[in-house]
């Protein structure tokens, strides 16, 4: 039976490697009409560089959004784990750039390749627009640079034909609160053998419209529960199985009795109350969590990174299970940093907080979070992080902990060694792996 699969461009078909010029690389945009093409190549050969590729990118990034939309804002609100999100938002409003990547990416609109070749190319543009233009020795964006960039947004966007993004899922995600799905509907079948990345999609977008949903559509929706989580509970990870108990524990502290109801039913079917938590103390710390993440993605990152990081620190010394994997995840992107390399003072507070991290909840992370933790995985393809990466490992004794996962145990080996190129190898295995596609 035919699984959930993503389209997977061929990106190259798309920019021949003969296409030099800007003006030659410019006629593959097809997206482009031909005055913005002409626009483009004048800045480029009059040396504005950076105008040419704010413009460029502000194109770039409208096209994304607006192929990004045709799944519906609610889904991609559920997709970035913004409960508050519905289809009555402008999905410009709710898009970062960098949650544009990667929604792309998720949604197979790009590959991973050209994925972290857009996010370098608005590294680009957000480093030199924030450098103090009154300087005369500053910096600016030389052709080589200014070419990539152009190249990158051509061929990973603009160039590309219209294209209908993960339309099985799509027609999917909209039968699960408007119709109940039966134990041996095919797509309850097609969801079992398809890549992880659909399985803590689908727990997302159930425990988000729990949450909205009444009426018919609710009971559709704990109904599906009560079929699906039976369906790949022994297939989830840790991480979606708290994010199930988050909601049971959320709901009854709400006195929601039918949501409290359905969702107790379907925990009793999998022996899953483990995995609801006491009280609600988690909550602080996974908006403590996505705080950081926002601040790190944000513009001026290295300066506004430290308040977060340190709201965090003054929460507790113990973080709980529950909000584990996206408070260790929130704080290595602060200690691993990006191209340019890390804040110092959030750094260096990250890294105490990570210090008061067991060996136990390393081993957890390591075998129940890293496996699915694209963010963190992505920056294993830049030389800083990767180098950060690998004094954490020896620094906490990675490859002395039981790795399960094979990939995660060679990227660990690797690390001890500081072999970066076999780091980044196996980070996009693990990448693969998680999204059941080519890399």
């Amino acid at each position: 039976m035919m699984d959930l699969t993503l389209w997977q461009p061929d990106s190259q078909e798309l920019l021949p490697a003969s296409a030099r010029t800007p003006a030659e690389i410019s006629t593959y945009a097809v997206q482009l009409s031909a005055r913005d093409r002409k626009q483009i190549v004048s800045a480029f050969d009059s040396g504005h560089y950076e105008m040419a590729l704010n413009y460029l990118w502000g194109k770039a990034t409208a096209a994304l959004r607006k192929e990004l939309s045709t799944v519906g804002v609610g889904l991609l609100g559920e997709m970035l784990g913004k409960a508050d999100v519905d289809e009555s938002d402008d999905v410009d409003d709710i898009l970062t750039a960098k949650d544009t990547i990667k929604l792309a990416e998720e949604l197979g609109i790009v590959t991973s390749t050209d994925g972290m070749r857009l996010r370098h190319t608005y590294e680009i543009i957000t480093h030199f627009s924030q450098l103090d233009t009154s300087d005369s020795d500053v910096e600016e964006i030389d052709e080589s640079e200014a070419i990539s960039s152009l190249k990158a947004c051509i061929k990973g966007v603009l160039g590309r034909p219209k294209v209908e993004v993960a339309k099985k899922f799509v027609d999917f995600r909209e039968a699960l609160d408007s119709e109940t799905l039966s134990e041996n509907d095919q797509r309850v079948e097609m969801l079992k053998g398809s890549p992880y990345f659909f399985n803590k999609l689908t727990i997302s977008v159930l425990m988000s419209a729990v949450k909205k949903n009444t009426g018919a559509n609710l009971d559709h929706t704990l109904a599906n529960i009560n079929t699906l989580i039976p369906a790949i509970w022994l297939n989830l990870r840790d991480a979606e199985k708290w994010q199930v108990g988050q909601t049971y524990a959320e709901a009854y502290a709400d006195g929601k009795s039918t949501v409290v109801g359905g969702l107790k039913s379907a925990l009793l079917k999998v022996k899953g109350f483990d995995y609801v938590p006491e009280n609600l103390r988690s909550s602080t710390f996974l908006k403590a969590a996505d705080a950081i993440i926002k601040a790190h993605e944000g513009l001026n990152n290295f300066y506004n990174e430290t308040a977060p990081v340190r709201a965090l620190s003054k929460l507790g010394s113990t973080i709980p299970t529950p909000a584990l994997p996206a408070c260790i995840s929130a704080l290595l992107c602060i200690v691993l940093g990006n191209r340019y390399g890390v804040s110092w003072n959030a750094a260096e507070e990250a890294r105490n907080i990570l210090g008061g991290v067991t060996s136990d909840r390393w081993n957890y992370y390591l075998n129940n979070v890293l496996p699915g933790d694209v963010r963190i995985l992505e920056k294993l393809s830049l030389d800083r992080p990767t180098s950060n990466w690998c004094a954490l490992t020896n620094q906490y004794d990675f490859f002395e902990l039981d790795v399960k996962n094979k990939n995660v145990g060679l990227l660990v080996e690797a690390s001890k060694k500081t072999d970066s190129a076999r780091v980044k190898r196996f980070s996009s295995a693990l990448i693969q792996e998680y999204y059941g596609k080519k890399i």
